[in-house]
């Protein structure tokens, strides 16, 4: 059902969402909108000779918060107005069912619940506010939630005239010359999100530096001419290296568990090798491996894939 009603609105959404969001998009995704950023910062800069500024924000508990009323009555208008087919009132009814569902009711928990501990309870369903609240994991969830925000890309876009703006799910970037512009734009950008789409800016999460302070974003860290990894995805490969390393302390890893592994670190050093990592790499896999894996894998001269012998 999730495919059905996306294979059947992308085309439609396609047409309406602005250049810069680049979450579950063809085409997008989290290096596409690394290079953007970067590339505003470079030119709002005008090639690191000027002074601008960078404003990164993030929606408090976003999938948690989005108002399931809100968002079906906007959708039931824009499939109204947009889709032509003969299947419009199934659609419509889909995602209805699909909106409204509740996962919550009647579900399976399997772990213990104290693995929740420690869990905000602004990223779980089990308290969210009334009638708010899609299950992150659902195909359907992911790009409604990019239409839920459609209207925010647009106001930002064409109504505040900002040229330099980039979305990814709930972080989003502004680079500005005018620092003070910036921080008038703040309760703006408040105001939208509580009164249009039912949203809080997380507090904790409001950065306003200069560029040359550099700005992390989608996992990275962009400073001038150079894009760093950022520590928590250092921190992952170290801790996905170490489970790895573990299983093969305990027993022989079976087949699925050694195509696991193979597809974690390739994982990561996918990810990796889109930036100035090489150093890092190296030292990540020479340095932690261990040697039960090394008699097993061969790894290519630029530390940018590895298989098995």
């Amino acid at each position: 059902m999730h495919h059905y009603i996306i294979n059947k609105l992308n085309p439609l959404f396609e047409k309406e969402f602005i250049h810069d969001s680049y979450a579950c998009r063809i085409g997008k995704g989290t290096h596409f909108g690394i290079q953007r950023a970067n590339g505003f910062i470079k030119s709002c800069s005008e090639n690191y000779s000027t002074d601008c500024y960078i404003l990164k924000l993030d929606v408090q508990g976003f999938f948690m918060h989005i108002n399931k009323q809100l968002l079906f009555e906007r959708l039931s208008v824009f499939i109204n107005k947009k889709y032509l087919e003969s299947d419009k009132a199934l659609l419509i009814e889909l995602c209805k069912k699909n909106i409204f569902n509740e996962p919550t009711k009647n579900c399976i928990i399997k772990g213990e619940k104290t693995n929740w501990n420690g869990l905000p309870n602004n990223k779980s369903l089990f308290h969210s506010p009334p009638n708010c609240g899609l299950p992150i994991g659902n195909l359907t969830s992911q790009i409604f939630a990019n239409f839920y925000m459609n209207t925010f890309d647009h106001f930002i876009k064409k109504e505040m005239s900002l040229k330099y703006y980039g979305r990814y799910v709930d972080d989003f970037i502004i680079v500005h010359h005018n620092k003070e512009y910036l921080k008038q734009l703040l309760p703006v950008i408040t105001n939208f999100l509580k009164n249009e789409l039912n949203l809080t800016l997380h507090p904790k999460k409001i950065y306003l530096q200069h560029y040359s302070k550099g700005v992390q974003f989608l996992g990275t860290f962009i400073k001038p001419n150079r894009i760093y990894i950022a520590n928590r995805t250092k921190g992952n490969f170290y801790a996905a290296i170490q489970r790895n390393n573990k299983t093969v302390e305990l027993h022989k890893p079976d087949k699925q568990q050694m195509l696991h592994f193979l597809c974690s670190m390739n994982s990561y050093l996918g990810i990796l090798k889109h930036y100035q990592t090489y150093t890092l790499r190296k030292k990540m896999i020479l340095k932690y491996l261990t040697k039960w894996w090394w008699k097993r894998v061969n790894l290519n001269e630029g530390y940018e894939k590895i298989g098995f012998k």
